[in-house]
């Protein structure tokens, strides 16, 4: 054999292998941007999606029953100008039709798609907002048996769960696009 042959032969030979492994290289980086991108879509159609909307609803509707009734108190139940007896009414009212049924749907998609977080924690305003439903439940209770001893939960809705939804929906849109354009180039 000639040394010709062989440098030839090694150069396919190596060749070869080069090719089949940038091949299985881009293969193996296709496939985990096709993973992170379905997580992704899971995480915009299961969990921030549908909270956003629901959240964004629920706040537009407080904001809107806030200008309505008893707008010129910055509590609803201020110890020194309590509700009347017509204005507990109307909040048992907007919080069983509205406020309470928004919420238990929001308390499910957390609980059922909590994996869906972003990070390794699960967040304070989550689990402020999990307890502030779970404490309503038996004031709820109460007013289905005529009982209007009770009108808030134990705990404050926690305001900054909403802030966080947004945050957490635009991060996750803007990752989005980003793995869009580069599966696209």
């Amino acid at each position: 054999m000639d040394d010709k042959f062989i440098i030839t032969t090694i150069v396919t030979i190596a060749l070869a292998v080069i090719g089949y492994l940038a091949k299985y290289a881009n293969d193996i980086n296709i496939a985990n941007r096709k993973d992170k991108l379905e997580r992704i879509n899971r995480q915009l159609k299961e969990f921030y999606g549908p909270l956003l909307s629901l959240m964004s609803s629920s706040n537009a509707s407080w904001i809107e029953f806030r200008n309505k009734y008893r707008s010129n108190i910055i509590s609803y139940f201020d110890k020194n100008n309590p509700p009347t007896e017509e204005e507990k009414e109307i909040w048992r009212n907007w919080m069983k039709t509205i406020f309470i049924p928004i919420n238990e749907k929001a308390y499910e998609i957390i609980i059922k798609n909590s994996d869906l977080i972003i990070g390794n924690e699960f967040p304070a305003c989550f689990k402020d907002f999990c307890a502030h439903v779970e404490t309503y439940r038996p004031i709820l209770k109460k007013w289905n048996e005529n009982d209007f001893t009770e009108h808030t939960a134990l705990l404050n809705y926690p305001i900054e769960i909403i802030e966080y939804i947004e945050g957490g929906y635009r991060e996750i849109k803007l990752e989005q696009n980003k793995l869009i354009k580069m599966s696209c180039s």
